[in-house]
């Protein structure tokens, strides 16, 4: 009889192949969310810069500690998820030396891959961040090897024995609780996940999420995420019982129903009807008698249109503006509409509310009261909302408004600002950013805040200001489709829904049919970047709507106006050839593309209305563009580190100077008109 003897290398890696086939088509997920997780901590720009922010701070700092903490629970839900799932019932097993090598060894290894992660996150060779973390995976190996040998209800078996058969849902449930090690990982998962919903559904003015950041929110998000799929995975039998297809097919089907991004309105009785908002034509009258001193004065005009880009957009914008109004005496004052788009369009409301609450003659000595508002960190909160409050909206079948994460975003602004200029200005409505005791504020200037309709495509405009639709074809405004004004840290968020993020507002009203029932029509308002990311389009729209006005004072009042549009741009153009990319290229080649092209249209843009405005003569029209240098990544989230947020304001006071001989030239032209600051 011809002896067996041991097996050759190739047929042992089949082996193993086959048993790590077996074990991870019942741990996919946990794989899936790692694998995740290894994208989001370390690709986007933004994870870059939060991993900066932790690093500046140093290893000893409250944010490192976070991470270490959120890491620590992490890996053990990974290593507690694994074993409930391979080694609880698990039937289909084709168990060999191979197998049984694996299912003891997968948990652990697991457990120690969220370490090695956020140490690949952290690398700079020059840091100790990273090497902490590599120490803390080799630790939890050591507990986990630890545990396994001197606590009994993590003790591995000596043999596994697995069911041969197919069990129901009610013998699942039985098995699992049973079980000693079942009856941990659920009892602890289940307290961890309700702990973690409870603690970050508290009100965002508690500060809660902006204690732990972003980075450790997400990694506890992950957290929860792993051990909810892994309830489903332990209990999912793709050919009996396919749960993981029934919740898909729940959340599709509840989704009609649970939709809860209906925009918040302003309600109050203060609050002016919307029908009452000046024309343009109305407003631009008042505006030329506050600035006109004698017959045949020049009167300077600012259309300010300020590109999107998340918080790095919000700070160029903030601090190209009160830049601008440090070197150029009148500045403000005589800049008419800014028309802003996503974070370009945050940062243009927050420059309002600042020259509405703070008189002229202090604003330079609270610049940096403001700096404090434009660089906080907002990402916490919609982080926050997004991974734990909103995972409750997602299988509650009614609309739960407080829980959308847009509202949470909102909030964090309103409180910001003040908690650092002392006024609760955001909260307040759009509309009763401009009204005063004595009358409407002319020397604000107007918002033209840009959004797209996701159901149709469409422009949509929040504004002060009744739009011409002669002039603005085909855009919506969203005051009229409302009937009723909105708080102005909502209309702030109307055209900064970024995607991801942040999602569409809903906004609707009630339409009379020709056979006497209404309907309700309107769509979800997202992001401005979809449309025109440039907020240029609408500058010209309006100076269009502007022109014959303009002329008419011209030839009635002997009054010149010359209009300046002013582009604040903050996309970074390479202009050359890039690089291509092939792998996962069937996704990530249209998702390139559609990014790539938001910045790069916004170029195109400026290039062919700086080309235009040069030919166009009655009145003449000056066009200017100032762009932000890319020496550094700045990331498009809503979170910036203090060093990415102090290199961008030194850009600021660096190429914003009269050294530009177009500020120069616009500064002359104030000085020529006798342009004078005059306080609020």
């Amino acid at each position: 009889m011809q002896s067996i003897g041991p097996p050759t290398v190739s047929r042992q890696f089949r082996n193993y192949v086959i048993a790590f086939y077996q074990t991870q088509r019942k741990a996919f997920l946990i794989i899936v969310t790692l694998l995740i997780s290894l994208y989001v901590l370390t690709v986007p720009d933004q994870a870059d810069d939060m991993i900066n922010a932790v690093i500046d701070d140093g290893i000893f700092s409250r944010l490192f500690q976070s991470i270490l903490l959120s890491t620590f629970i992490w890996s053990w839900m990974v290593y507690g998820c694994t074993r409930m799932i391979l080694h609880i019932s698990p039937v289909g097993l084709r168990l060999n030396s191979e197998c049984d090598l694996l299912l003891r060894w997968l948990p652990k290894l697991g457990g120690m891959i969220p370490a090695f992660i956020l140490a690949y996150a952290f690398w700079k060779p020059d840091h100790w961040q990273s090497y902490l973390l590599i120490l803390e995976s080799y630790l939890m190996l050591i507990v986990f090897l630890s545990i396994e040998h001197y606590v009994p209800v993590f003790a591995l078996p000596a043999r596994w024995k697995f069911s041969e058969r197919y069990t129901n849902f009610t013998q699942d449930i039985r098995a699992l609780w049973r079980n000693p090690l079942g009856r941990v990982v659920t009892t602890g998962g289940l307290a961890l996940s309700i702990s973690l919903i409870v603690l970050f559904s508290l009100p965002v003015n508690w500060g809660i999420a902006q204690r732990f950041r972003p980075t450790a929110i997400i990694i506890f998000g992950i957290t929860l995420y792993t051990f909810i799929g892994s309830l489903i995975i332990y209990f999912n039998d793709y050919r009996y019982r396919p749960l993981m297809l029934i919740v898909l097919v729940y959340l599709i089907i509840i989704s009609t129903f649970n939709d809860n991004t209906t925009v918040r309105q302003a309600t109050k009785s203060s609050v002016m009807p919307v029908t009452q908002r000046p024309t343009i034509q109305a407003h631009f009258a008042q505006w030329i008698a506050a600035r006109r001193q004698e017959e045949g004065d020049t009167i300077p005009l600012v259309l300010v249109a300020a590109e999107g880009g998340g918080i790095r957009a919000l700070n160029w914008t903030a601090e190209a503006l009160i830049r601008l109004d440090s070197i150029i005496p009148g500045f403000s004052r005589h800049v008419y509409a800014l028309s802003g788009v996503s974070g370009g369009g945050v940062g243009t409301v927050f420059y309002t509310a600042f020259l509405r609450d703070v008189a002229e003659t202090e604003r330079t000595g609270r610049f940096e009261q403001f700096r404090n508002v434009i660089r906080d960190d907002y990402l916490s909160a919609v982080s926050a909302a997004l991974l734990f409050p909103e995972s409750i909206q997602r299988f509650v079948p009614t609309p739960l408004p407080t829980l959308e994460r847009a509202k949470w975003l909102e909030d964090s602004w309103a409180d910001s600002y003040a908690d650092n200029i002392g006024l609760h200005t955001l909260d307040s409505s759009l509309t009763q950013l401009y009204q005063t005791p004595t009358g409407y504020n002319y020397d604000l200037p107007s918002l033209l805040l840009n959004g797209t309709l996701a159901e149709s495509g469409q422009k949509i405009v929040t504004s002060n200001l009744q739009l011409d639709p002669g002039y603005f074809k085909n855009v919506v405004s969203t005051l009229d489709v409302l009937g009723t004004d909105v708080p102005l840290k909502t209309a702030a968020s109307l055209c900064s829904r970024f995607p991801i993020v942040t999602n569409g507002g809903l906004i609707q009203k009630d339409t009379l049919l020709g056979n006497g029932r209404k309907r309700r029509y309107g769509g979800h308002v997202v992001d401005g970047g979809y449309f025109d990311n440039s907020g240029v389009e609408t500058c010209i729209q309006l100076l269009n709507n502007l022109v014959p006005l303009i002329r008419q004072l011209d030839t009635a009042q002997r009054v010149t106006v010359i209009p300046y549009i002013l582009f604040i741009q903050n996309s970074h153009t390479i202009g050359k050839l890039p690089q291509k990319r092939s792998i996962v290229q069937a996704i990530q080649i249209p998702l390139l593309g559609f990014f790539n092209a938001w910045d790069n249209g916004s170029t195109t843009r400026d290039n062919m209305f700086s080309s235009f405005m040069n030919r166009f003569d009655n009145p003449k029209t000056n066009y200017l563009t100032l762009r932000l240098a890319y020496n550094d990544k700045y990331p498009l989230g809503w979170f910036l580190s203090d060093s990415a947020a102090r290199s961008l304001s030194q850009q600021a006071k660096d190429s914003i100077s009269l050294t530009n001989k177009e500020l120069a030239k616009l500064k002359g032209a104030f000085r020529q008109m006798k342009v004078k600051r005059v306080a609020n």
